[in-house]
């Protein structure tokens, strides 16, 4: 073996090299170079598509930035059209309150004032009632008093008297 070393290493012809360095740099020389003479296409094209998928999703990710900004804005537009709708109806439902309560302290002012007058006819109704009644009493008591002294106190000369006076009255 030793012979054959010699052999290899002597004349300039094809041999085993066992030096590291020198024949890993040819290697990865070699190995390079057919890389990139063979790679360059595959690399390449693997390395554009990569390139045009990467340009597509930013893309459609811009455009979808773009739909979600309109689609914020109208719904912005959208919320602001309806707290105004609210604050309308707010200030509508605030306007027909005031209106009804007016309405009310109205009719219970003049609710007030229909019960005032009736109490006071009422009153008045039972003031004149008591009054006839009273007349009536004091009438009555008054005719029984009369009639209980009438016999004692009327006499024959006051009885005639009392027709003559009566006659003179009527015109006679």
């Amino acid at each position: 073996m030793t012979m054959l070393w010699l052999l290899a290493t002597e004349e300039s012809g094809f041999g085993i090299n066992f030096d590291i360095l020198e024949t890993n740099l040819i290697n990865l020389a070699i190995v390079i170079g057919v890389l990139v003479y063979f790679g360059k296409k595959f690399l390449g094209n693997t390395l554009m598509t990569r390139r045009d998928r990467i340009e597509e999703a930013i893309r459609e990710a811009e455009g979808r930035k773009q739909e979600a900004a309109a689609a914020l804005a109208e719904q912005q537009q959208n919320l602001a059209q309806a707290q105004a709708e609210a604050q309308r109806i707010l200030e509508t439902a605030q306007a027909n309150a005031a209106k009804a309560r007016e309405a009310v302290l109205a009719q219970a002012k003049t609710d007030v004032e229909r019960m005032r007058a009736a109490a006071a006819q009422d009153l008045s109704a039972q003031q004149d009632r008591v009054l006839k009644e009273l007349q009536q009493r004091v009438a009555e008591l008054a005719v029984k008093k009369v009639q209980e002294q009438l016999p004692s106190r009327l006499t024959d000369d006051v009885q005639h008297r009392l027709v003559d006076k009566s006659i003179a009255l009527l015109g006679g």
